[in-house]
């Protein structure tokens, strides 16, 4: 999903934002912030952390994104459930 592209509103913030993730599969922190920001869901870098909590998503290494070539010093993501 594009980030121009209009999101369903029947859902719940948490629940784009879930799917979004599902899209992206790999995505940056400042990725999600720019999504909630564009969504007007400015919790959206927190819920990512409580993904992670979860189960739902997982934090990639340093040295895995390094391996990935992921640039940025940020923190990269990737969905590990569907």
């Amino acid at each position: 999903m594009e980030m121009n592209e209009p999101v369903d509103k029947i859902l719940s913030k948490e629940e784009q934002l879930l799917r979004w993730c599902r899209q992206k599969r790999i995505f940056s922190k400042a990725e999600a912030i720019s999504f909630g920001t564009s969504n007007y869901y400015l919790r959206a870098e927190r819920t990512i952390r409580d993904f992670v909590l979860q189960g739902i998503v997982r934090k990639i290494g340093k040295d895995e994104c390094i391996r990935r070539n992921l640039k940025g010093n940020m923190a990269w993501y990737e969905v590990v459930s569907s």
